[in-house]
């Protein structure tokens, strides 16, 4: 199975299906093409879907190592 929007080769069980029974490698490759369909019929690549991805986790940092920080030292073995 191909990735309706970068083409590449992906798992039937990690599939993303979009709303018009398309099937994507990821939700970012979904978003992509729905916002596409929308604004402009040019195609993503696949570089630019890892550079959002990227971009979306640098965001997410911030907040993880704050939650990181303020967990008690007194945690149950095996957690963290």
């Amino acid at each position: 199975m191909k990735c309706s929007n970068c083409h590449c080769t992906i798992d039937p069980k990690a599939a993303w299906k979009a709303s018009a029974n398309r099937f994507y490698c990821s939700e970012f490759c979904a978003d992509a093409e729905a916002h596409d369909r929308v604004d402009s019929p040019r195609r993503v690549s696949k570089d630019e879907i890892d550079r959002h991805y990227m971009e979306r986790l640098q965001k997410l940092l911030p907040y993880v190592r704050r939650r990181s920080t303020a967990v008690p030292s007194s945690r149950p073995a095996g957690i963290g």
